[in-house]
């Protein structure tokens, strides 16, 4: 039935989809509430290894797909709470030192990861994964894992563009835009820096038990900061302040060179290894210097301010 799709282009595309969405929570996050964020890598890594640990190693009373729902309910509310903590602790902290404290965070996780042995199989690895139901060839599951990854992404644009045009969506601008005076007018601008970080942080650990799901097996090397970096360099290179910016800005950068250049492009075998990993980083380093000299804004420019105003009016 799926003959005619390989199987790397399957992962190719999810992972593409996989970037999609954290750059468009990192949107929310950086590009509307102004809220620093370089810890995603952490985020999503909690969401992956609590689910691969509740999975793995918990002997549950029942089976698939009850398993798999409670385990991914459980790890992204980890990454709920995890978000709501450091949201806490970097609330009243300059870009900065945001910056600083969720790559901390990040760091942690990762050191944990790699220690807590007994847990997560350190470096050797997390196995014992697989999908909640079997619909035949493992190809087959792939696609269908890459279907449901790609609708709940979907779901994650269609709150995105909801909360452009909507009042909730005035609130954050204000908030990243001037806080002090949203302050003044009675906003609780911590109070929607906090819920922000603590929903985007949680959809971020979902989308980890999507990729733990789809790989069956989890090392320490997944939650490095190559994940943060790719979500952040389509995300910049899109426009960090538009909602289709990470959706511009990755096609523009993963899945160009991810599944066009490796997939489609013929190359010596022997660049995978080496060659082609370094080169990809400079690529994406070289693109984000360009943007940065010759269109700060992004690809698809500033917000605009006018005509978000005036959707928001309309849609009140």
């Amino acid at each position: 039935m799926l003959d005619w799709l390989d199987a790397f282009l399957i992962s190719g595309l999810f992972g593409v989809v996989q970037i999609i969405g954290l750059g468009l929570l990192v949107h929310l996050q950086m590009g509307l509430t102004r809220v620093a964020n370089f810890g995603v890598a952490g985020f999503w890594g909690l969401g992956l290894y609590v689910f691969g640990i509740l999975y793995g190693k918990v002997d549950w009373p029942f089976g698939d797909p009850w398993q798999f729902l409670v385990c991914a309910i459980a790890a992204t509310a980890a990454s709920a709470l995890a978000g709501l903590f450091v949201a806490w602790l970097i609330s009243d902290l300059d870009v900065d030192g945001a910056l600083v404290g969720t790559l901390g965070f990040a760091t942690v996780i990762f050191l944990l990861a790699t220690a807590w042995s007994d847990l997560t199989g350190g470096a050797a690895g997390l196995g014992g994964l697989g999908f909640p139901y079997d619909a035949g060839p493992a190809k087959t599951n792939e696609f269908i894992w890459f279907v449901l990854t790609t609708a709940i992404v979907a779901g994650i644009l269609a709150y995105v563009l909801w909360v452009h045009r909507s009042p909730y969506g005035r609130l954050l601008i204000a908030v990243g835009t001037n806080e002090p005076l949203a302050r003044s007018l009675g906003k609780s601008s911590t109070r929607a820096k906090l819920t922000l970080f603590t929903i985007t942080s949680g959809m971020m650990g979902l989308l980890g038990v999507m990729q733990a799901v789809m790989f069956r097996f989890i090392i320490p090397a997944n939650v490095t900061i190559n994940i943060t970096l790719a979500a952040l360099a389509g995300l910049i290179l899109g426009g960090i302040t538009r909602a289709w910016g990470a959706v511009v800005g990755v096609l523009f950068t993963v899945a160009l060179f991810d599944i066009v250049i490796q997939f489609y492009v013929p190359l010596p075998q022997e660049w995978y290894t080496q060659a082609i990993p370094v080169a990809r980083e400079a690529i994406f380093g070289l693109a984000l210097v360009l943007v940065l000299l010759f269109r700060p804004k992004g690809m698809l420019g500033e917000m605009k301010r006018p005509q978000l105003m005036r959707r928001i009016h309309d849609f009140k």
